[in-house]
Order: C-alpha cells, then sequence, then structure tokens
C-alpha cells in the first residue's frame, strides 16, 4: 500500500537553470519548476527574444488538431526550430546559466518517456 502513496517530485534545479519550452505564452523561456521568465530580464538580444517569443506563441496554434495527420511532422519542425533557438540562448546567456530544451515531439510520442527535458550542449 506504500508504494499506492509515493508521490513522484520534481528534481532540484539550480536557479541558473531555465527551460526553453514552446506553451503559448510569448516568452518560451521558464523555470523547471514552472513560471515564465522574461527575456528582458536576461538581457538577451531583442531579435533573439522577439523569435524565440513568436516560436512559442505559434507553436499552440501548429499544434491545436491533435487529429491531424501532419501533427508529427509540425512537432518535429518546431523541436528543431525551438532546440537552434535554445542554443542561441545559451550562447548568448554564456556559462551564468544552462538552458535546457523541452522536446514536445518526444514527450507526445512516447508520454511515459522521461528524457523529453534535456541540455542544449
Amino acid at each position: 500500500m506504500e508504494e499506492e502513496n509515493e508521490q513522484i517530485l520534481p528534481p532540484e534545479y539550480a536557479p541558473n537553470v531555465l527551460v526553453v519550452m514552446a506553451r503559448g505564452r510569448a516568452e518560451g523561456l521558464w523555470r523547471p519548476a514552472g513560471g515564465s521568465v522574461s527575456a528582458v530580464d536576461l538581457t538577451l538580444p531583442q531579435e533573439l527574444a522577439d523569435r524565440l517569443g513568436q516560436w512559442s506563441l505559434a507553436f499552440t496554434d501548429a499544434t491545436r488538431d491533435e487529429s491531424d495527420p501532419g501533427r508529427p511532422a509540425v512537432l518535429a519542425r518546431f523541436t528543431a526550430d525551438g532546440l537552434n533557438l535554445a542554443r542561441e540562448v545559451q550562447a548568448a546567456l554564456g556559462d551564468a546559466y544552462e538552458i535546457l530544451f523541452f522536446d514536445e515531439a518526444k514527450l507526445e510520442a512516447d508520454g511515459y518517456l522521461t528524457d523529453y527535458l534535456y541540455p542544449v550542449v
């Protein structure tokens, strides 16, 4: 019975760890335990912040139709674009932050998969 009550808690992350994740919000940057992060507060270049926001906002509209047979291709494209943006964010912020990437395509392909959040380096 003890196993039934066992809780799975998220891992602890350092305060300098951020996640690039598309969730229909303009930021596209999140804390691992939740809460969006402002690209302006991080002093990201405005052009990069704008592209990150556009990518995040476009995700929800493009993937809304779960019955779309082209959905896996759309997710693959968003994953590639997002991973490239995450790498640019990492380069812009340098060693002061560790940037992780949330892979929507891997999560959708296998909802039980635990490796859909990973470092971009």
